[in-house]
């Protein structure tokens, strides 16, 4: 018996002829979705798997109306504001395989392009589930340049069931068109085979923002029948229509201008609701769809959350920024994808450099403190140990003046004015060359150990008073026992050397 797979109703393959087969053996796909059954396979596109598109029959175009949410409208800015705020560009590191000619013509390409933009429109893949940008090429200097990179509706797009690959949507057809290669750049949020579209944040809160809606036309209904007093009026029994309209009438205007002027055997009367029970209600069906919406967009509720603290705005700080890391991520990989293009239809053959995001680092004002007033006493810091600190360039520094570093020692990070050794005991000079021998990343952890917690107490105290009581209740958790040990050792080569010394004296 033959075994192998029916990967149509009427096309039978065996396995024996997939492992001949060079391109229908380990090259090509066995488990598709047309040999499993799966109905799209016989769709020109693969139809979106959104639960809530499904539910409703729509397409993303719905998607689109929850960006006129106040709330989903100042999400969606602060993340992409968080992305551009971070150092982008090129890595170095990365792109080592880059010849350098290659690596210039890229950025140029990149530098005629509005990056601030296209890294604003690509970001919106995470929002949407995908993003695709058109690429407009054009020769630039005897190269294939980009002009724009521009940013197209996604409803415009759809994906093959068999590959997932991109085709484009017509408006008179069901069926999708393929698209050129190296013309459009998709980028999206976990984004794979089964599900090319990705999953849309603005999904999760698609309810929310219906409620929210739903809930705040109720609110502004109940508070225009019963936010205001009524103005009731009483007439005698005898009296007529006319009587009764006219009084209607003085009312109506009373509501608006505050005056009346009834006949003197009527009388009015301002009736409260006291419905404020009911108003509640609403209140809390708002801040419940603003703190669902927060949650989904920006991983936390602080910014609607009234009894938010600093640790947890200390934690929900941290999970922005994991959040604006996937962003960077996402959009980082459209761009490669748009570097990778740029290289080969100029540089075939060539690998393309990497484009990146990362955040700048913050200098340790603590030891930029100490450097200074280490500078101020006369220690003089090499250009090394600048650069090594403080994450400089070589070009970032003046040249060095004579005398003022040792070459000898490119790593010595402290030069004080050089002694005349012919001057120096020899055991001065023993007794400082063991002590040169003290691991100074030892010494250097030590202190951090011993000062971290009146370091932690004094970030925790808001006053001076604060920050007096927060030493005192720190003292007993500071931990001195690996800077005695070192101490102790020094000490004890200090007591040898003197003892030499001493011994050599003697004789």
């Amino acid at each position: 018996m033959t075994r192998g797979l029916w990967v149509s109703p009427t096309e039978f393959v065996s396995f024996e002829q997939q492992s001949k087969t060079a391109a229908g053996g380990l090259t090509g796909q066995i488990a598709t979705r047309l040999a499993a059954g799966d109905i799209s396979s016989f769709m020109g596109l693969l139809p979106n798997p959104d639960p809530v598109l499904k539910a409703m029959g729509k397409d993303i175009k719905v998607y689109r109306n929850l960006l006129a949410d106040p709330l989903v409208m100042g999400a969606r800015g602060r993340r992409a504001a968080a992305v551009l705020s971070m150092e982008r560009g090129f890595d170095a590191t990365l792109s080592r395989r880059t010849p350098v000619r290659v690596m210039k013509a890229v950025e140029a390409v990149f530098a005629g392009l509005d990056l601030q933009r296209i890294v604003r429109d690509l970001i919106d893949g995470a929002f949407f589930g995908y993003r695709v940008g058109e690429l407009m090429w054009e020769p630039r200097h005897g190269l294939m340049a980009l002009r724009d990179v521009i940013a197209k509706p996604c409803e415009w797009f759809g994906f093959d069931p068999e590959d997932a690959r991109l085709m484009f949507r017509p408006w008179n057809s069901f069926q999708g068109v393929d698209v050129p290669d190296r013309k459009f750049v998709v980028v999206g949020k976990m984004r794979n085979w089964e599900n090319p579209y990705g999953e849309p944040d603005l999904a999760a809160v698609f309810w929310a923002v219906t409620f929210k809606r739903s809930g705040m036309k109720f609110w502004v209904t109940f508070t225009e029948k019963y936010g205001m007093p009524w103005a009731v009026g009483k007439l005698p029994r005898q009296a007529g229509q006319t009587e009764v309209d006219h009084l209607a009438d003085k009312l109506e205007a009373m509501v608006r201008d505050a005056v009346a002027v009834v006949p003197d055997d009527s009388s009015v009367e301002l009736l409260t609701t006291g419905g404020t029970t009911s108003a509640d209600m609403y209140e809390k069906l708002l801040m419940f769809c603003r703190s669902e919406i927060s949650v989904a967009l920006l991983g936390n509720n602080q910014s609607v959350e009234m009894q938010s603290n600093k640790a947890s705005a200390t934690a929900a700080k941290g999970v922005e920024a994991s959040l604006r890391d996937a962003d960077a991520q996402m959009v980082a990989a459209g761009l490669n994808a748009i570097a990778r293009d740029v290289t080969e239809v100029n540089f075939p053959g060539t690998p393309p450099p990497v484009y990146g995001f990362w955040e700048q680092e913050e200098v340790d004002e603590v030891q930029a403190g100490r450097d200074q007033k280490l500078k101020n006493a006369g220690v003089r810091f090499t250009n090394h140990y600048w650069k090594r600190t403080y994450n400089l360039e070589d070009g970032d520094l003046m040249p060095e003046a004579a005398g003022t570093a040792d070459p000898s020692n490119p790593d010595d990070t402290v030069n004080f004015a050089d002694p005349n050794t012919d001057d120096v005991p020899a055991d001065q000079l023993a007794l400082d060359a063991a002590i040169e021998q003290l691991p100074a990343d030892a010494i250097q952890a030590a202190m951090k150990k011993l000062l971290a917690p009146a370091l932690k107490a004094i970030e925790m105290a808001s006053t001076p008073d604060e920050v007096r009581e927060a030493l005192v209740d720190a003292w007993p958790d500071m931990d001195a026992s690996d800077l005695e040990e070192l101490m102790t050792r020094a000490y004890f080569v200090a007591d040898l050397v003197g003892r030499d010394g001493a011994a050599q004296e003697a004789a």
